[in-house]
């Protein structure tokens, strides 16, 4: 039925039918004669919008065609193209042009009714000829999820864009639709001069608004009334006027006054649009459409009394601000007439998964920054209504912002388990408990509409214990926000018999008034996973290995930058360049950036940027450990000590490196007698024996504990290549049915000094696997240093080891900590986690040992029935990137056999893992041993030190990496503890003299001055 009646009807009548059968299927069927009637309604509706306007005259224009961006005073630069209507004004998506716009009015037009009707098969912000920015507008054929409304914007009111009778503006175009497709050959379609007809225009939208209320009021008798009114007034829209549209509103005008009933659902409804900032277009092309969506923005305050909007994102206001400025200042004027709300917290909408612990307080950190620093304002609420998954860590580092409210939605997209809470409290990994609210119209995109509404109220999980929910409606994504229509419905809905009220309002105020009473509601602890876009852990792999390299690089540079500072060392890279550095890291953080989830631009972009920062980097920590370090030796970045070999020069050198610190390259440690060994069929050393048949491993013996780990009659470090159907978001559950394993091309095996090693090639598909497997003197851990080399279509690599360890749960690295997650497939909250993040490493361990997979730049696993399952690659063909992880990839992972439970241990052999020591070997003596951080308790992890905002001193994170409440003295060479600050740097306490007292999987931040200053 659906598809032959939706092609007869509108989208308005296919949902109430939709609806109706649903009411009506188990009473015996629907009444064919309502459902003609109510198309008949939905007819004259449509025959009233076409009437809404009246052409008077056309507009001419001519294109100035350009590859990119250029400014208003270069408008006239580009290739000249004569246009009208039907003529293709550009050659391929994502071109851009100016247009002149030109155009005679004909005498006594009312210049309160003078419109244009203008699509350009694209997008475009409307300018005066003073240069001036008015409006956006957005082509009807744009893609977009009809059910939430046509996402056209076409109607450019005439403000200050004529005079004299002559109209002449200018429209800076780009060559895509909504979502970066191009549509119509990119032909204009429509140029018109227009009048709208306003009588005709409000009927429209009574009749459309009480539509609604007939399809869900449940008083029979209010619905005949309402329904015979509604038919009467239909047959009367035939040879329509503004005079006869006049008396018929005055007919349906007690329906739009009557109130609602008292305590009626009640909504916080706020203009918004959500505006990704990359992700079916170009980063350049965002800074465009946050100028249009917000210029629209300006022009519905101007009209519509009472209406207020919302955006979220310091990095696209500061877009604003400094390539719109004009729209940026009436941002801060709408701000401060109490119509714009500031959302979010963070920086951008980040993701949470992938990014490392300094990443998400830097996230707030500039965030919170930024609107205390140009609105005056401390924000409250995270606003992640997009991402794909929350982390355990986030209400801590929400705690130590001082941000106490939470809003999403995507947990609505679950494709098993229905999220059970819209309203409740979230505890983290720390115990920290904050606000949470998902809007329950699943969507930020909202309508404005009353069947939303409904169904918003009807889903809502609390609502008899809390009648009130947040509402954002507006077309996101760049299609310029709430247009007329949405504003006009929620103007209706506002307070109307059979519907819930519709306020216009901030959720400031939503949150501070819903939780003044907490304890009413439910509580959730941990993390807040999604059941969908399970890929994104994985897909465009290079990306998120350059991000943590990115992590990694900003935290070195940062300690050297704090201790040179110290001693009063010149700075290679000032405060303001890594700051600057900092912001565009967390640019690429983005929820459609780092996922994979954005086109190819988007990734051939940041990868060349990520390549600049990393190198920009490196340089500078090589110039700061040049000048802090007077000799040649080794440097340590971590917070653990480490005593291991390490190759110079083809010497071998057993050094020990303090923690934070350095030591030097002398003679005497150079190792005389090796225990590495090889055989064959096997690698080992003191601690551990690697076996090997046919290529594959299938024994890890740990001689220290006695413990085979491989499980009997399985094989370690096996890769298959999966068909992979899905897209860069999301994995078929069911992927594993269609599989290939790797076979072994060559195997060797041989010794270097410290290090035995197997050289392997494995091939399967279009796959080429090559890897060094190797292990150094006086360690148990394994290595496995990859290259691939795939172009292997609508595949997924995995490599996976079957654990010989008796345990029900598995543990991942997050942000501060780890969490464990089921092994077994018990229910369908486990089965749904067939896909999970993790960070650094997972590890699964029972009392007695355990082993853990450690990586450096992997996120995606599946832990289950005893098997760690890595995923290397995807290469999906559905987009929206193309030959995704197609080419050569390096990159690096490790086991890690180990006595007891998960430990620090595991952390200690992760953090070298991704930041190994670097060696000095410039000059020709030795350099003096420095123990730079010290602390008693090896569960306390340095996680960041910086200096301080204003100056005085250092700040310092550490976090508790055990889930028991641990005890530590913490010193810094030169430094003393002062006080604990939040994330801004603000004191919030006094340091202890003696001993830090650590929560489980507690950070604290630490303010350190220089020891004279104290």
């Amino acid at each position: 039925m659906a598809k032959s009646l939706k092609m007869l009807v509108t989208d308005d009548i296919y949902g109430f039918i939709k609806r109706l059968v649903s009411a009506k299927r188990e009473k015996g069927g629907i009444n064919i004669i309502n459902v003609a009637k109510r198309i008949k309604l939905d007819s004259a509706l449509e025959h009233l919008r076409e009437k809404s306007y009246t052409k008077i005259g056309s507009l001419n224009a001519t294109a100035y065609v350009t590859e990119e961006p250029v400014p208003f005073e270069d408008r006239f630069v580009g290739r000249e193209i004569k246009l009208e209507v039907g003529k293709r004004w550009a050659d391929k998506v994502f071109d851009c042009a100016w247009m002149h716009i030109t155009g005679d009015i004909p005498k006594g037009t009312p210049k309160d009714r003078l419109v244009y009707l203008i699509d350009i098969s694209g997008e475009g912000l409307v300018y005066d000829k003073n240069g001036t920015p008015k409006q956006g507008i957005t082509c009807y054929a744009s893609q977009f999820d009809y059910r939430l409304g046509l996402p056209v914007k076409k109607v450019v009111l005439d403000d200050n864009l004529s005079e004299g009778g002559r109209a002449e503006f200018f429209i800076d175009c780009g060559a895509n639709d909504l979502f970066g497709n191009l549509k119509n050959n990119l032909e204009v379609v429509q140029m018109d001069i227009a009048l709208v007809n306003p009588e005709i225009r409000a009927l429209a939208y009574d009749i459309e608004v009480l539509l609604s209320v007939y399809d869900f009021n449940a008083d029979d008798e209010y619905i005949r009334k309402l329904f015979a009114d509604l038919k009467e007034v239909a047959a009367a829209t035939k040879d329509i006027n503004e005079s006869r549209a006049a008396k018929l509103r005055e007919k349906l005008k007690p329906y739009l006054e009557t109130p609602a009933t008292e305590g009626a659902f009640t909504y916080t409804a706020i203009g918004h649009a959500h505006i990704d900032l990359a992700w079916l277009w170009p980063l350049r092309e965002t800074k465009r459409k946050g100028a249009r969506s917000f210029c629209n923005q300006f022009v519905n305050m101007a009209r519509y009394p009472g209406y207020k909007f919302g955006a979220s994102q310091a990095q696209l206001y500061d877009w604003m601000a400094k390539e719109y400025p004009t729209v940026f200042e009436n941002i801060k004027k709408a701000y401060k007439e109490g119509r714009w709300e500031l959302q979010g917290a963070t920086w951008v909408e980040m993701d949470s998964n992938l990014i490392s612990g300094e990443s998400l307080v830097r996230q707030f950190y500039y965030g919170l920054k930024y609107y205390l620093n140009e609105f005056g304002e401390h924000m409250k609420i995270l606003w992640l209504p997009d991402s794909f998954g929350y982390s355990a860590c986030i209400p801590q580092v929400m705690r130590l912002a001082n941000v106490p409210y939470f809003l999403t939605q995507k947990l609505s997209w679950n494709t098993v388990n229905k999220f059970p809470y819209h309203t409740f409290k979230w505890e983290g990994l720390d115990g920290s408990t904050v606000y949470a609210h998902m809007l329950p119209e699943n969507t930020y995109n909202g309508p404005a509409r009353g069947d939303y509404l409904k169904a918003g109220e009807k889903n809502y999980a609390e609502r008899k214990i809390h009648n009130e929910a947040i509402s954002l409606f507006g077309i996101g994504d760049g299609g310029g926000g709430p247009g007329f229509e949405h504003i006009e419905r929620a103007n209706r809905l506002h307070d109307i018999k059979g519907m819930p009220r519709y306020n216009f309002g901030f959720a400031k105020d939503f949150f501070e008034k819903t939780f003044a009473e907490p304890d009413k509601f439910p509580h959730h602890k941990g993390e807040l996973y999604l059941e969908k876009h399970q890929g994104t852990f994985t897909t465009w792999s290079d990306v998120k290995k350059m991000n943590r390299k990115c992590e990694f690089r900003l935290r070195n540079y940062e300690m050297l930058m704090a201790l040179a500072d110290g001693r009063g060392l010149e700075l290679p890279i000032g405060r303001d360049e890594l700051d600057q550095i900092w912001k565009e890291v967390l640019l690429y953080q983005f929820h459609d950036i780092l996922p994979g989830s954005s086109i190819n631009r988007v990734y051939v972009e940041a990868k060349e940027r990520y390549e600049a920062i990393v190198s920009r980097l490196t340089w500078g920590i090589d110039k700061l450990l040049n000048k802090l370090i007077k000799g040649r030796g080794v440097a340590n970045f971590n917070s653990f000590a480490y005593d291991l070999p390490i190759k110079v020069n083809d010497l071998w050198y057993r050094v020990r490196v303090p923690a934070l610190g350095v030591t030097g390259l002398s003679p005497d440690k150079l190792i005389e007698k090796f225990e590495a060994k090889a055989t064959k069929n096997s690698i080992e050393n003191d601690k551990v024996r690697v076996t090997f048949k046919n290529g594959f491993i299938v024994s890890v013996y740990d001689k220290t504990l006695g413990k085979e780990f491989v499980r009997k009659g399985a094989k370690f470090n096996r890769f298959t290549l999966y068909k992979d159907f899905g897209n860069c978001w999301d994995i078929r559950r069911n992927y594993r049915i269609w599989k290939r394993n790797a076979t072994c091309d060559s195997f060797e095996t041989g010794t270097d000094g410290a290090k035995a090693y197997a050289l392997v090639r494995y091939s399967v598909g279009n796959t080429e696997i090559k890897q060094e497997i190797s292990i150094l003197d006086g360690s148990p851990l394994v290595s496995f240093d990859t290259d691939i080399d795939t172009d292997s279509k609508n595949s997924m690599l995995r490599v996976a080891f079957p654990v010989n360890i008796e345990t029900d749960e598995c543990k991942f690295n997050i942000q501060f900590g780890h969490i464990a997650r089921k092994t077994t497939e018990n229910n369908s909250i486990e089965k749904a986690q067939f896909e999970v993040p993790g960070q650094k490493f997972v590890d699964m361990s029972d009392n007695e040992c355990g082993i853990s997979v450690i990586n450096n730049c992997k996120y995606g696993f599946r832990c289950k029935h005893g098997v760690i399952d890595m995923n290397v690659s995807r290469s999906p063909l559905l987009g929206p990137g193309k030959d995704v992880d197609f080419g050569h990839h390096h990159f690096r992972y490790a086991i890690f056999p180990h006595k007891g439970a998960l430990s620090y241990q595991t952390y200690r052999k992760a953090y070298l893992f991704n930041n190994p020591l670097s060696v000095i070997t410039n000059g020709v003596k030795e350099a003096e041993e420095i123990q730079n951080y010290f602390t008693d308790n090896k569960s306390i992890i340095l996680e960041a030190v910086k200096l301080a905002d204003d100056g005085n001193g250092m700040i310092v994170r550490a976090y508790n990496c055990s889930d028991m409440p641990q005890t530590a003295a913490i010193s810094i060479r030169g430094f003393k503890p002062v006080c604990f600050t939040d994330i801004l740097e603000n004191s919030i306490g006094d340091a202890p003299k003696g001993m830090f007292e650590f929560g489980s999987f507690e950070l604290k931040c630490i303010r350190f001055t220089k020891e004279e200053n104290v």
